[in-house]
């Protein structure tokens, strides 16, 4: 039981095995900590425990085990808060590159996270035509996975290279949807509530992962804090947060709270080994997809020293520069990124002395209030990070 996790997250791990055991693990649970700590993993194979007809053990092949693998079961729900661009990207061109069976497993679960957001329990009773449209471009991606896991034998480079192509053609409009879907509505609440009413029924246990519960609007927030009060039985809930202090208290008083700390590189690249990257290591699991994902990280290093240098010195950059940056920027889709790489590296400024504590602690205010309002309320990115350079060049 949860014998991979122990290999990177190994408290976690024991603290998950002998609640379950126990017979002591709660209904509602928060899974907090950086990402890329294995949060969603965490979560997932924790559900999978729960669902096991055997004990939950890690080579299982129960049928539910089965379904778990490829997440194709029915009583999973994720409506999740991520960059799955990158994932996907890397696991496209990883299986693309090595064809294995790892590799394809990968790409499968990668994209069924993101597929899991059209399950039928979020369907409203009423939809927009861009709505049914997704609902139709995630029923031809699941198809396409179908496909693929269906494949014996040793995939040739040229079915290879045909089936991402199809993939990320079938892809498009529900990665652009996702990046303008901050996390779960009112009426994705309500529909989850009468799925899980109508699914206790079936003698089975219902499993819901919500990540970025932090961004949601108050009409969602009241509606899904009456379910977590009272949760059907065998109905479990993971959210997922980064930002556990920006959930609002009366649901953080509901959960067990569980705080994953952020991998460390030996674990980082002990996780990439099955990806086969010779002698390159990267320092977290985030450098790796993102750069998977075309993110040039290079450029973005000296974005974010110049901005630093800018602030630091209180000198305006040229409006060329700015200009510049903001379409690179914009056209990477990396302001989160950055800003969160500025947060991180204004506590070097103010470590050396060119920043007082007063003034980076009013910088970094600023940077999580604008980034935080952008994504709530779906702001245009490239406005909001205009309008937040200028103020943090006026904090004095």
């Amino acid at each position: 039981m949860f014998d991979e996790l122990a290999k990177s997250q190994k408290d976690m791990a024991e603290q998950l095995s002998n609640q379950i055991k126990g017979g002591t693990f709660t209904q509602v649970n928060l899974f907090g900590g950086s990402r890329y700590s294995l949060r969603m993993t965490s979560a997932i194979e924790t559900a999978r425990v729960l669902s096991c007809k055997e004990e939950g053990n890690q080579d299982c092949r129960c049928a539910s085990c089965k379904k778990f693998e490829s997440l194709t079961m029915q009583n999973l729900v994720i409506v999740s808060h991520r960059d799955h661009q990158s994932v996907i990207e890397t696991a496209l061109n990883s299986f693309k590159r090595l064809r294995t069976d790892f590799s394809r497993r990968f790409l499968i679960r990668s994209v069924r996270i993101l597929l899991l957001q059209y399950h039928a329990s979020l369907l409203g009773t009423s939809q927009t035509a861009t709505q049914s449209s997704n609902y139709e471009s995630a029923s031809n991606v699941s198809d396409l996975l179908m496909e693929l896991s269906q494949k014996d034998g040793e995939i040739t480079e040229r079915e290879a290279k045909s089936l991402v192509q199809s993939l990320k053609t079938a892809l498009k409009p529900l990665l652009a949807a996702s990046r303008k879907n901050t996390t779960i509505s009112i009426n994705q609440v309500r529909s989850l509530e009468e799925w899980v009413n109508r699914t206790t029924m079936d003698d089975q246990k219902t499993f819901i992962i919500l990540e970025g519960l932090e961004q949601t609007n108050a009409s969602a927030r009241n509606s899904l804090l009456k379910l977590l009060e009272e949760p059907p039985t065998d109905t479990y809930f993971f959210l997922i947060s980064e930002y556990p202090n920006r959930i609002m208290q009366t649901i953080l008083s509901r959960v067990r709270k569980y705080s994953f700390p952020p991998l460390q590189e030996p674990e980082v690249n002990a996780l990439l080994t099955p990806f086969f990257l010779g002698t390159e290591r990267y320092e977290s699991l985030e450098s790796f997809f993102l750069q998977g994902g075309g993110l040039d990280l290079a450029r973005h290093t000296e974005i974010v020293a110049m901005l630093l240098n800018s602030l630091a010195n209180r000198t305006y950059l040229k409006e060329e520069q700015f200009n510049a940056l903001l379409s690179f920027v914009d056209e990477q889709g990396s302001y989160e990124y950055v800003l969160k790489r500025l947060l991180s590296s204004l506590g070097a400024l103010l470590g050396s002395g060119e920043m007082t504590w007063q003034r980076a602690k009013a910088l970094s205010s600023l940077i999580s209030a604008s980034y935080s309002t952008a994504t709530l309320y779906n702001q245009n990115k490239r406005l909001m990070f205009e309008a937040l350079y200028l103020k943090l060049m006026e904090v004095v």
